[in-house]
């Protein structure tokens, strides 16, 4: 009796301790922490020492993110993220400051309806709400592109190019029995500015998209957005707006391993500012197809894109920019005995984290020509039409993937004259992979890119011909020495020369006038070091970094920076 009595207490506390473990916590933590250090020798090609600029400078931080998800219930989820951060050099709490990372609430009502508001990542199409990777990103190796993550995770820049904003957004959908499959519906929106209660007006994001998804061959979409200010909320009663529409059809067909996709958007746009007499209406159209043929089993794709975006297209989700090149480098930011102020590099690109913005702009931002005179603003970038072809290849083991890509593309009206400039991209990336846990051997990894960019224009007896060209050209290695410890190698070098006109915009995004642009320089990163592998998600890596510039346009602005680079990464 005592052992049936024995047996059944220990039945009832098994069953009471599987019970509370399949049960979903309420609470749970996630976040990330990084110790980071920079240090630096610059090296002045001049004839005339420097006795002014501090040749060594020291720089980094140790950080923490801690995330709390609090679940009250099934249907509902708190999100909240601190940030502590303290940069090297401050002591005792002097150099420590605490930040709301982080702070959202998302859930379903009714089954149906999801829902999210606060801090939220949202992004829809390439012509409407898209956040476009920065210069270089990828095109770099592993070595090469570890300070920009570091840059891309602190301004919330994710693989998906979603855009963080602040706001609240809705999603939900119909299912039918016949003829169509589903209606699915999504609507956002964001505080882009705040008021000052004077002049300066709120303005706020919107969108909302309709998607009918007839099957898996055919579905069709609608998408609107518009960056636009509220009435009322300044004494100012100029009101900017900038609505976006555009349509979307993707058609798709497979048939044993071979696959056809079609996908069309076309949109058009409309900017103002309402009741400004001054303001022009500017209305501009775009429109892009691709057709994409693949083989599942051999592994390889071929893709055509045509591509025609109107000069007067404005569409601020997809065509902000991260990097801001207004600014300026924080780092050496002047030089020489004369302190001239210093022209940004690929350096400043790869770690600058003052150089990117994360607020969408109304108008074009200014970009670099030199890096990117083609598509600046990504798919979006305007006064563009012209053709897009490429092929892929990824064999069975996915241990190889390659890709090439041919874009040829012209100005749909001239800029200052009635000839449009030509520009041409030829551009080849390669990634073999060895992986371990398929051939019982060490890990090891080759890339290798190129990219050669030209623009033409033939000049007459009244101006001046345009010939701006950009070559790069890159290289990566990693090696597993030991279990988790990888050797890191990296080279990219970027050079760029030639003579180009660069529009002069008013306040309106109007072209007024343009200016001579002409460079002639080259620029070369050289990176070596080690890293161990804790885990998938933690990591520490000792890293050696050339930084070289030549400028072939100024004298004695030539110079080096050699970087010792320490990061310890771990999300959890």
């Amino acid at each position: 009796m005592k052992k049936t009595i024995l047996y059944s207490l220990m039945m009832l506390c098994t069953a009471g301790a599987l019970h509370a473990q399949s049960a979903p916590r309420k609470v749970t933590f996630t976040g990330a922490a990084r110790g980071y250090f920079m240090g630096d020798k610059l090296d002045q090609q001049t004839a005339v020492e420097d006795t002014t600029t501090v040749p060594r400078l020291h720089s980094g931080h140790v950080m923490t993110d801690l995330g709390t998800h609090i679940r009250p219930n099934n249907q509902m989820e708190i999100i909240g993220m601190v940030r502590v951060r303290n940069d090297y050099g401050g002591f005792w709490g002097s150099g420590v400051s605490f930040d709301v990372r982080q702070l959202s609430v998302r859930g379903v009502v009714g089954g149906v309806v999801r829902y999210q508001l606060g801090d939220i990542n949202y992004r829809m199409s390439k012509l409407t709400l898209w956040n476009e990777d920065q210069e270089f990103y990828n095109g770099f190796s592993t070595a090469l592109r570890q300070q920009m993550d570091v840059i891309n995770y602190d301004h919330f820049y994710n693989f998906d190019n979603a855009w963080r904003q602040q706001g609240g957004a809705a999603e939900w959908g119909l299912v039918f029995k016949r003829f169509v499959q589903e209606l699915q519906f999504q609507a956002v929106t964001t505080r882009n500015r705040t008021s000052d209660f004077s002049g300066t007006s709120d303005r706020l994001f919107s969108g909302a998209s309709a998607q009918l998804v007839q099957s898996k061959y055919l579905s069709l979409g609608l998408n609107y957005v518009n960056l636009y200010d509220v009435s009322g909320t300044s004494r100012n009663k100029a009101l900017f707006h900038n609505p976006v529409w555009t349509t979307t059809m993707a058609v798709q067909y497979d048939k044993n391993n071979l696959k056809a996709k079609a996908d069309v958007e076309w949109g058009k746009s409309k900017t103002e500012i309402r009741k400004s007499t001054e303001a022009p209406v500017i209305n501009g159209n775009a429109l892009e197809a691709k057709l994409e043929v693949s083989h599942t089993k051999m592994g390889w794709s071929v893709y055509a894109i045509a591509r025609k975006i109107s000069e007067g297209f404005l569409s601020p989700g997809a065509q902000t920019k991260r990097i801001n090149y207004n600014g300026q480098p924080e780092a050496y930011q002047r030089l020489g005995n004369e302190q001239y102020l210093r022209d940004y590099s690929v350096m400043d690109i790869m770690r600058e984290s003052a150089f990117y913005t994360m607020q969408l702009q109304p108008y074009l931002m200014a970009f670099a020509p030199k890096y990117d005179n083609i598509t600046p603003y990504g798919t979006a970038t305007p006064n563009r039409q012209g053709m897009i072809i490429g092929a892929q290849w990824t064999n069975q083991k996915e241990t190889v993937h390659a890709n090439a890509e041919q874009t040829m593309l012209q100005e749909l009206r001239g800029e200052g004259t009635r000839d449009a400039r030509q520009f041409s991209r030829t551009s080849v990336q390669v990634r073999w992979h060895n992986d371990k846990k398929l051939t019982n051997t060490r890990d090891w990894a080759i890339e290798a890119s190129m990219r050669l960019d030209q623009t033409t224009r033939e000049g007459t007896e009244f101006y001046r011909g345009v010939d701006l060209s950009t070559q790069t050209a890159g290289l990566g290695f990693e090696y597993e020495i030991l279990n988790k410890l990888d050797v890191l190698a990296g080279w990219q070098w970027i050079e760029y020369q030639g003579f180009d006109f660069v529009a002069v915009r008013d306040e309106y995004a109007q072209i007024f006038n343009f200016t001579e642009y002409a460079v002639n320089g080259r620029e070369s990163i050289t990176a070596a070091g080690l890293r161990y592998r804790f885990s998938e998600k933690s990591f520490l890596t000792a890293q050696l970094n050339w930084f070289d510039m030549n400028n072939g346009v100024a004298a004695n602005r030539d110079y080096d920076v050699r970087q010792v680079m320490l990061l310890y990464s771990i999300t959890f």
